[in-house]
């Protein structure tokens, strides 16, 4: 097959999918519209706390995924996470997390990949000769033989404009958002506690970062707001997501350990939307593939809100496309 394989999208799923096709022979190009990999296995950083404010850890269930994960655990690039969790919320399988925050298993997956950061792909045009990507500057001049759409649904649907039938299986596909707050206190918080999720119709989750492995020192935690909440606040201040989701940390951390009458200073806090944080109604499918198109599209949203299902969905989509078009 002649051609670079445009895969548009960097997170676990795009990631995964194009770790396949390179390791079956095929150049690859990753877009990413971010500065990084790594999707919602995110981490934000201040110049004295980090911050897990996407994914907080992920769950190893299938045998592919533990294989590959391997190899980072022998590296120290994942790590297990032990935090103090009530046991009536408390998920019961390993937590793994990257290390030293949650965007090192968006590292480890583009190792040895040509990934291009802060690049929005906003079009796409197909003629005899393959594919033409045109970005948000109008600056892409090279063709593709095939093109993976591994970015959120929702997303992806306006560039399959061309291609009603495509773009409506992709329509079906929900999301809801999350906001999430970032919370750095002057010393830890005297409670013991780092990890916490219940229904509360506010703030369901709770996590000290600090108990993550390798985090440092500093007293910061991460919020997620329910979803009800994140849909009536969706277009708010961010400013004022902040503030209200650290007002309610003290009532939501009284529902399960006991709390001083006033907690510690806060240094700094911060907001960050997530409008398509967790999958709703997924597709049903591991991935979507088009060999006569050369077009496929994965992601979490095929399968279900966890990394590992990201990780499932590009790699069951990159064994399709490389089977397809080995004889190409």
């Amino acid at each position: 097959m002649n051609g670079k394989i445009a895969v548009i999208g960097a997170g676990v799923a795009g990631l995964a999918c194009a770790r396949e096709l390179l390791h079956a022979g095929h150049d690859v190009v990753l877009y990413e519209k971010g500065g990084g990999p790594g999707g919602r296995a995110a981490t934000r950083r201040t110049d004295t706390a980090g911050f897990d404010h996407g994914a907080q850890y992920f769950v190893v269930r299938d045998p592919a995924f533990a294989e590959y994960l391997a190899g980072p655990l022998r590296t120290g690039a994942v790590g297990v996470w032990r935090p103090r969790w009530p046991a009536d919320t408390r998920e019961q399988a390993p937590l793994h997390v990257g290390v030293p925050g949650m965007n090192a298993l968006g590292r480890a997956l583009a190792g040895g990949l040509d990934v291009i950061h802060s690049t929005e792909i906003v079009d796409l045009e197909r003629d005899a000769d393959g594919w033409r990507l045109h970005d948000s500057l109008d600056s892409l001049n090279q063709r593709h033989a095939a093109v993976v759409l591994a970015i959120p649904a929702p997303q992806a649907v306006p560039l399959l404009a061309g291609y009603p039938a495509l773009a409506a299986r992709l329509a079906g596909v929900s999301f809801s958002p999350c906001w999430a707050a970032m919370a750095e206190f002057e010393e830890p918080l005297p409670v013991e506690l780092d990890a916490d999720w219940r229904p509360d119709p506010v703030l369901p989750w709770l996590a000290r970062n600090a108990s993550k492995p390798r985090r440092g020192s500093a007293d910061a935690w991460v919020l997620h707001a329910g979803t009800e909440w994140s849909v009536a606040h969706l277009e708010a201040d961010p400013e004022a997501v902040a503030a209200a989701l650290v007002a309610r940390l003290p009532e939501r951390l009284a529902q399960v350990v006991a709390v001083p009458a006033k907690l510690p200073p806060l240094v700094a806090s911060r907001a960050h939307r997530w409008r398509y944080a967790r999958v709703e109604t997924p597709l049903g499918e591991d991935c979507l593939w088009h060999p006569e198109l050369a077009l496929g599209a994965c992601g979490d949203w095929c399968i279900g809100a966890r990394v590992e299902a990201a990780f499932l969905s590009g790699r069951a989509l990159g064994l399709a496309m490389a089977g397809t078009l080995a004889g190409r």
